[in-house]
């Protein structure tokens, strides 16, 4: 049989014809302006979503923002932490949480306003539409299997805590070290001694600390006293530091109770000890001398006076005037312990900011022990 030439022709065509292919995916960042995005100095993309720094506040570990609920930016490391509510990360993060956006979207915002260099003001809208809920994911503290030597080393080395009190810390339980990344793990346990929530704190040069997700808050490290009096602390560090501090005057460390909070702005744990521990008069706010932990404090004391009305509970505020935390005020002792400064000398009341009970006596005035 013989086919048109047309026709033969356009079956030749058809069947040498390569399937049409699908278009590559056009990025729009190549892989050398998306380094270079993600790189950002944490600090000028703070600026261009209207950030304003804290001078007075910072210090030269971190960088303090105005109204941000107790965020950080790190000086070193291009990071942030915000000690309302744990959250932390990267510039593109930070874009991310301000603005409730997505990721090409945070790119976008960096590309324009802080690697090129533009230097208008954004001016940024408060979100109008919360962000979606994260669902609930199961906690389970790391692994830590393993002899908490490193731990021990960082805790009583670097940060100067007494032996004893780290030792006795591991002994109940309450420290251990992760058998992986050997960060400092900081147990918060329930009435039943089930462990609840877990603190994270690196124990090398690497400077890190979070919290294992899907912890309970309500949930968090204490170290239990046995009198009527509550010590609280932004972190489990500035807790035993506080116990250091005790030991070195000549007290009994293991009298007082000790709950870290983990940030200023937790006050679920509060209340969950409070109620739990009837026997509590005395309520110490120690969280750090910054605004963050003065704003923590009073919030704090306003919803204790709240929820315990019935309860007689006096307040106090006690927190290291020339240092920013309880730990920063023991390193630096331990400078002057070498000099055969005492603790008591080194404790004085120019060196504490307190505000007593009236009925508080000279002697627990003078450095807030």
């Amino acid at each position: 049989m013989i086919f048109p030439r047309n026709m033969t022709n356009s079956r030749r065509c058809r069947s040498s014809e390569t399937p049409e292919r699908k278009p590559m995916p056009q990025y729009k960042y190549s892989r050398d302006d998306y380094y270079r995005l993600t790189n950002a100095p944490c600090l000028d993309v703070a600026k261009a979503l209207g950030m304003e720094i804290n001078e007075r506040e910072s210090d030269r570990k971190s960088w303090k923002i105005k109204g941000e609920q107790g965020l950080c930016i790190y000086r070193e490391g291009n990071g942030w932490y915000r000690f309302s509510d744990g959250q932390h990360g990267f510039p593109i993060d930070l874009v991310k949480d301000k603005l409730c956006c997505s990721t090409e979207q945070a790119l976008d915002f960096i590309a324009r306003y802080v690697v090129n260099g533009v230097s208008e003001q954004v001016n940024i809208p408060r979100r109008t539409v919360p962000p979606e809920p994260e669902k609930p994911r199961e906690f389970s503290p790391p692994e830590h299997d393993i002899s908490p030597k490193r731990v021990m080393a960082y805790l009583i080395k670097t940060r100067g805590i007494d032996p004893e009190i780290v030792k006795a810390m591991i002994q109940q339980k309450m420290i251990a070290e992760d058998s992986v990344h050997h960060n400092c793990l900081f147990f918060g346990r329930d009435e039943n001694g089930v462990i609840r929530s877990c603190a994270l704190r690196g124990s090398t040069d690497v400077k890190f600390r979070g919290e294992a997700p899907g912890g309970d808050k309500s949930c968090t490290f204490a170290m239990a006293g046995n009198n009527d009096v509550l010590r609280l602390f932004e972190s489990p560090i500035d807790a035993m530091s506080h116990s250091t501090f005790t030991k070195l005057l000549g007290k009994d460390w293991t009298a007082d109770h000790r709950l870290s909070v983990n940030g200023s702005g937790n006050y679920e744990s509060i209340k969950r000890y409070l109620a739990n521990h009837t026997e509590i008069k005395s309520v110490w706010f120690c969280y750090d001398s910054d605004q963050a932990g003065r704003d923590g404090a009073e919030a704090s004391s306003s919803r204790i006076f709240e929820d315990f009305p019935d309860r007689e509970l006096s307040v106090m505020l006690c927190s290291p005037v020339k240092s920013k935390d309880w730990n920063e005020a023991l390193q630096l002792f331990r400078v002057f312990e070498s000099r055969g400064v005492t603790a008591r000398e080194f404790l004085a009341p120019t060196e504490f900011r307190s505000i007593p009970p009236p009925e508080c006596d000279e002697d627990e005035f003078e450095c807030g022990l």
